[in-house]
């Protein structure tokens, strides 16, 4: 999967939440740019720290691009059938979405880390 495609899915996934909230339920209010914004931002560095990992780990790439090739299939899986749904099962779809994305983001985050950690250990040790 190339970096590109990486980030438009992980934003795609990132703009679930923005798309399920339903007209009753109160909120606290959010400029529509700066969310979005936001969200770019999340997508950009989780799909950098891919990238980054690709380089350091590919196991370890390979492991967490296939829980998010999951969630992905998940994602479309609810996008073709949320027609058919009430809004109580997509908020929790949405959200459950989310979190999952989420949470491999920051496992990828946190696996970049310890592989420069890794690598600046050998490097001390010169």
């Amino acid at each position: 999967m190339k970096s590109s495609q990486l980030l438009s899915l992980v934003l795609i996934s990132f703009t679930l939440c923005a798309c399920s909230s339903s007209p009753g339920q109160k909120s606290v209010p959010k400029k529509t740019g700066d969310s979005l914004v936001e969200q770019k931002t999340e997508g950009k560095r989780c799909v950098d720290n891919f990238d980054m990992l690709k380089g350091l780990n590919y196991d370890a790439f390979n492991q967490y691009r296939a829980q998010f090739d999951k969630i992905n299939n998940s994602h479309a899986y609810f996008k073709s059938h949320e027609g058919l749904m009430e809004q109580d099962p997509k908020e929790l779809m949405t959200l459950t979405l989310n979190d999952k994305l989420n949470m491999v983001c920051e496992q990828v985050k946190s696996q970049a880390f310890l592989e420069i950690q890794k690598k600046m250990k050998v490097i001390s040790q010169i």
